[in-house]
């Protein structure tokens, strides 16, 4: 491409230059012959029996090197206009060019072949732009739809948290019972709200790639039993089953809060859609170059869920919200963007009434 550029500008130096010769000997061919037409025609004008009059004697001390220097003149303005023309010619192309990536044209000049790399240069110029514009605007429609989705997830906990209060407040024959039940509403409210804040949180440094990793030699047959143990004491009204098979490489180069919180929302996102006291299955296996996790269970035959859809922003099933009344929408974004700062990949999909979150981890990270 370079070495087209190289001759495209050589091609254009070399044209200029052959014009401005071809003007120089047409011009000072025409200049020699007038002034040598008008030098012979005053000198045979003189009468050699007279004394020579004014103009004659200004013309041969000075006229006649005005005529030259005219000449010059007219020949070097030949020169600049033979260039400033040819200039011009170039330049309404790279002024639709300018035209065209600002949006002013909808289309651009068709170029000369002698130009096709700048087109072309022009036109991924354009691309570039529409697509920095088409960022922008997603950026500044997820930036409001974050406050949106905050707002609103905020909103309906307070207004459950302020009537709850309101009636502890006021009401002065609540039985123990039910003043009970009522911090017990306000305290899951407030749990939920420090819920969303950790969520909305994590997915804003992840956005901004703040989160830096604290890699460590972890041990995966230690990791993931630890992590059973605890969770499975957690988890209620399901029965968490982890499957691991004999593992290739005992160890896995990754950080392991952030591999803690992938866990901990894919089974999360497992419960939402999935029957009471179903099982949900983790299962363990050594890949060549990685580790890969797999996240199952059995959801209702009622339930729709566009799982291409599922690592969106803010993405939450109607079901999910009804049948568990908790979420974020950001659960299995934040899992593909922490999985994507680890390095490796996240896919999750349904086959018949079985959801399987996948995800790969490499060993190393690179």
């Amino acid at each position: 491409m370079w070495g087209i550029k190289s001759m495209d500008k050589k091609r254009f130096l070399v044209g200029s230059i052959i014009y401005q010769i071809l003007w120089l000997i047409i011009s000072m061919t025409a200049f020699i012959v007038v002034f040598t037409l008008i030098e012979s025609s005053i000198t045979r004008s003189i009468n050699a029996e007279t004394d020579l009059g004014m103009f004659y004697v200004f013309y041969f001390n000075v006229g006649k090197y005005i005529l030259i220097i005219l000449g010059g003149v007219v020949m070097l303005s030949g020169m600049f206009e033979i260039q400033r023309r040819r200039f011009n010619k170039y330049n309404r192309y790279f002024e639709s060019g300018f035209r065209y990536i600002s949006g002013e044209d909808e289309s651009i000049l068709d170029f000369p072949e002698s130009l096709s790399n700048e087109k072309m240069t022009f036109e991924k110029l354009k691309s570039h732009r529409v697509e920095l514009e088409r960022k922008y605007e997603l950026a500044y429609r997820e930036k409001t739809d974050l406050l949106t989705y905050l707002a609103h997830d905020i909103k309906t906990p307070l207004a459950n948290m302020s009537g709850y209060i309101t009636l502890l407040n006021e009401e002065e024959y609540l039985t123990d019972e039910q003043k009970k039940r009522f911090i017990n509403v306000v305290y899951k409210n407030v749990k939920y709200l420090e819920y969303l804040s950790e969520e909305f949180f994590l997915y804003l440094k992840l956005s901004l790639n703040e989160i830096p990793l604290n890699l460590a030699n972890v041990n995966i047959g230690i990791f993931f039993r630890q992590w059973e143990e605890e969770k499975g004491a957690l988890v209620d009204n399901h029965k968490v089953i982890l499957e691991m098979d004999e593992l290739k490489s005992q160890h896995i180069n990754t950080d392991p809060q952030l591999l803690l919180r992938v866990m901990d929302n894919l089974v999360s996102n497992a419960i939402k859609y999935s029957h009471l006291n179903s099982e949900i299955k983790i299962i363990i296996s050594a890949q060549q170059e990685g580790l890969k996790i797999c996240v199952k269970n059995i959801i209702d035959d009622n339930m729709s869920v566009n799982w291409s859809m599922a690592t969106s922003k803010f993405y939450r099933g109607d079901i999910s919200r009804r049948t568990c009344g908790n979420g974020s929408g950001l659960g299995l974004t934040i899992v593909n963007d922490i999985i994507k700062h680890l390095g490796g990949r996240f896919k999750i999909g349904q086959e018949n009434n079985v959801v399987c979150a996948k995800v790969f981890l490499p060993y190393n990270m690179s």
